[in-house]
């Protein structure tokens, strides 16, 4: 359900794909967001998994390419995935998924740089935001488009390279400010649409 549905999916749909009473759902579990926890935990785990799959690439780039391409081909197919890793859930689930992946990737990225494989001002923080803004891909790909989302990682991970480029004119956000950028860019695409449109209408 969470990998159709994402974090949409509710108890009661849950409970009804198991052949399950709903009462028996809450016997188990205080909400939708305990069962994505448990669900989500294992994928997170291949997360690591995959960090450090990529770690021993002897190339540091093309460890850093392969564990991108790895996530995104996994949450191009699980929507509940992508949107765990895009910062929705609830804060129990994200605190219990994100610092064993910021940690595995922040060697990844360390490995590259020691090379000048990356830029210099990339930081681990950066995947989430990449990921999050990969999210209207992944739903444009559910269309019948597969594979568009490579298309548009493999920009994204040029702009990682290092090739003489400037330095980024901000920071990436704290870890701990995710939640703040995500709200931020779901609260603004609405308005810009409706604005956009308000023209037309006279």
């Amino acid at each position: 359900m969470f990998r159709e549905r994402g974090l949409r999916a509710t108890l009661d749909d849950i409970a009804a794909r198991a052949g399950v009473g709903t009462g028996t759902a809450y016997r188990h579990f205080r909400d939708k967001h305990e069962i994505a926890v448990e669900v989500l935990s294992g994928a997170t785990e291949q997360i690591v998994l995959d960090a450090r799959a990529a770690l021993a690439i002897e190339d540091p780039w093309l460890g850093v390419v392969a564990f991108f391409e790895a996530i995104a081909e996994r949450q191009a197919r699980d929507r509940g995935l992508y949107e765990a890793l895009a910062g929705q859930g609830s804060a129990e689930h994200k605190a219990q998924i994100w610092p064993e992946i910021v940690s595995t990737v922040t060697q990844l990225f360390d490995r590259a740089k020691r090379v000048g494989a990356i830029r210099s001002d990339a930081q681990p923080e950066d995947v989430a935001v990449i990921f999050a803004m990969l999210g209207v891909v992944f739903e444009m790909s559910r269309g019948g488009t597969p594979d568009l989302w490579r298309r548009y990682l493999a920009l994204m991970l040029d702009g990682l390279r290092t090739n003489a480029r400037p330095l980024l004119p901000i920071s990436a956000p704290a870890f701990g400010s995710l939640d703040d950028v995500i709200a931020a860019g779901k609260s603004t695409a609405p308005r810009a649409r409706r604005n956009s449109g308000a023209g037309k209408s006279g």
